[in-house]
């Protein structure tokens, strides 16, 4: 059959396969021969699933095309195959001019030929990556030659529909310049429990008092017939809140704080460096006993709000402690209160006590007791014996009066907790090792690379990373510093092979030549190497995620879409995301990928906060406070317009 001319150079939809052979010349080689003919199993995939209009639903934009052959005389066949794209009614509409997957060039009259295949087996093509858009509708036939006939009709059509974007955020440029996260900026206080009291030897049974109101009780005076108790109360009142703020009237300025976010705060808290043990009262009372040894009602009242704060050092093994007394109740019936503070860094053998010094006398008495607070300091040093220690803080204070005997209290924060240690750098240094500090990447400088860990920590069920979530990241420090003896490039390894973006990471994938002329593309990957939760890290090591390849996981690229845009996008030669993954693997810029991570996390995180094996730790995005990844298609731009 002839071409009938289009008007525009190209074929009508009837023309003659033979007029244009893409398989080949058509030459009869004996008279028998007969013409192949294209089947009427036309499939689109994968998965090659139908939807209720039976449009096939391909799942990616790299389709692979197929159907059967036959040929009468038993001859192998190919068959050529056409896309056109579709109009509102669905009819074919525009030829796509395909490109030859093997060559990667324009396909001679923009179709694409299958290899040989046996009569009635089923031939088929895989379209190359950037001839189809997302989310559009299609339509194809077939037409067969055997090497020396073609078929001489195409096949009927068969339409397919390509999947839409899973992941479209965009993202402005990358800024070389942009300046250094402040980490510290992001640390927030973690509330810890309250301390936990003990009484003090010698500890007698209250009289008119429950021990179990957590009162520690010394011997009655027999001259005075007044037994001394005293507890140490959580009191987040504001009587007590005024009293660590003002002080007493006698102050001029007011309380200095060794830790300056102390202030106004109640309840317990630690940061890496720094915690604040708070806000109590110190209660003494003397309980009046009449000579058969009952309380006449009678009791004797002393309190002193009471802040404690501490501060460590990253880069020293001596710790530094204030106390905060401030009188809020001294009965005059006492004459005066003198208090003795004990404060202990256990155990002996891995800290020393240096003296304590006072700013306020430790007796209060006079008309006027409240004339005066009491601010003390210690110094605590790490004896450094080991190259890992714990300390535990202990504070001790006992109070007397001429006309009452001494009772005493101590307590100790557990959640406060000290890490000692010469692993992470050779200079000593201390930590609230409890305390779970946040990481938060520069967005101004690497932009796609914050995005990426956004996504795969907002939409993955395992959340990496997630304080909303509680799911922190577990440090994995170099190899002699893990317990596992476990490369993190060998987890990097696992996800991103060496030479993986170039080879087969999306093309579409952009490199900032114009920042640094030798990029080339990497790969990022989302839990990092560097943690347990990396899908590289074997479970047999601690290894939560472990998957088989990084082709296991959530799929994506950066791409500058013009300038001044980018875009992350999920990699459409390849199915969409499950959203049930448990990792993330991302082509882009490898200027990016490094400068996002590299340096900035060990000398501005994991080095300034003395990070060791297994350690948790949070990362944040504050940028992206606005982006819903609650929906299938995650769509967002950041920063907000």
């Amino acid at each position: 059959m002839a071409a009938a001319g289009g008007g525009d150079g190209a074929p009508s939809w009837d023309y003659a396969p033979s007029s244009r052979p893409a398989a080949g010349p058509e030459a009869r080689t004996k008279s028998d021969n007969n013409r192949p003919v294209s089947g009427k199993n036309l499939k689109a995939g994968p998965p090659f699933t139908k939807d209720s209009a039976g449009v096939w639903q391909a799942n990616r934009t790299t389709v692979t095309l197929r159907n059967t052959v036959t040929d009468a005389d038993g001859d192998a066949a190919n068959l050529t195959f056409q896309v056109y794209t579709t109009d509102a009614a669905g009819n074919p509409k525009d030829q796509v001019n395909l490109t030859d997957p093997d060559t990667g060039q324009p396909a001679a009259y923009g179709v694409i030929v299958s290899d040989f295949v046996t009569s009635g087996g089923t031939a088929q093509v895989t379209i190359r990556y950037g001839d189809l858009k997302t989310n559009t509708t299609y339509a194809f036939r077939t037409s067969a030659y055997d090497g020396s006939l073609y078929e001489t009709n195409w096949s009927p059509w068969a339409k397919f529909h390509t999947r839409g974007r899973a992941v479209s955020i965009a993202l402005p440029e990358p800024k070389k310049d942009a300046p250094v996260v402040n980490q510290d900026g992001h640390q927030q206080p973690q509330k810890i429990a309250q301390p936990s009291m003990t009484a003090v030897t010698p500890t007698n049974p209250p009289i008119g008092r429950r021990a179990s109101d957590g009162w520690s009780c010394g011997e009655l005076n027999k001259k005075t017939g007044i037994q001394p108790c005293s507890r140490l109360v959580p009191d987040s009142s504001k009587k007590i809140r005024d009293a660590l703020t003002r002080g007493t009237n006698g102050m001029k300025a007011p309380l200095p704080h060794l830790v300056d976010w102390c202030a106004n705060l109640t309840g317990s808290h630690i940061k890496r460096y720094e915690a604040c043990i708070g806000t109590f009262n110190y209660e003494y009372e003397g309980i009046v006993v009449d000579k058969d040894g009952r309380p006449t009602g009678e009791i004797l009242n002393a309190s002193w709000a009471l802040g404690q704060e501490v501060k460590l050092s990253g880069t020293s093994a001596t710790l530094t402690q204030q106390l905060v007394l401030v009188p809020v109740a001294i009965d005059p019936k006492f004459g005066s209160v003198t208090l003795n503070v004990e404060f202990d860094c256990l155990l002996a053998d891995r800290c020393t006590n240096g003296s304590q010094s006072w700013n306020g006398a430790l007796v209060w008495a006079g008309a006027d007791p409240f004339s005066h607070s009491a601010v003390g300091k210690i110094d605590h040093t790490w004896k450094a014996a080991n190259n890992e220690d714990r300390l535990d803080l202990s504070t001790k204070i006992t109070a007397y009066s001429p006309v009452a005997n001494p009772a005493a209290m101590r307590w100790q924060a557990d959640g406060a907790q000290i890490r000692c240690d010469k692993i992470s750098s050779a200079t000593p240094g201390c930590t609230f090792y409890k305390y779970i500090p946040t990481w938060v990447m520069n967005f101004d400088k690497t932009p796609p690379a914050v995005a990426h860990a956004w996504l795969i920590q907002a939409k993955l069920p395992n959340h990496p990373g997630s304080k909303a979530a509680k799911k922190p990241l577990f440090y994995l420090p170099a190899a002699s510093k893990n317990a596992h003896n476990r490369n993190p490039d060998d987890n990097r390894k696992v996800i991103c092979p060496d030479g993986w973006a170039a080879t087969y990471g999306n093309p579409d994938a952009t490199r900032v030549v114009e920042i640094d002329p030798g990029d080339k593309l990497s790969c990022d990957e989302f839990a990092y190497a560097s943690t347990y939760n990396s899908g590289g890290m074997p479970t047999g090591m601690g290894g939560m995620n472990e998957v088989d390849t990084g082709n296991d996981c959530v799929q994506t690229y950066a791409t500058r879409v013009k300038q001044g845009e980018w875009r992350l996008y999920d990699d459409v030669r390849v199915a969409a995301p499950t959203w049930g993954e448990v990792c993330g693997r991302s082509a882009m810029s490898g200027w990016i990928n490094s400068t996002s991570m590299g340096g900035a996390f060990s000398s501005g995180f994991s080095n300034k906060y003395r990070m060791l094996d297994q350690d948790p730790y949070w990362v944040d995005f504050p940028q992206f406070a606005h982006c819903d990844a609650s929906k299938a298609t995650v769509t967002c731009t950041v920063p907000k317009p």
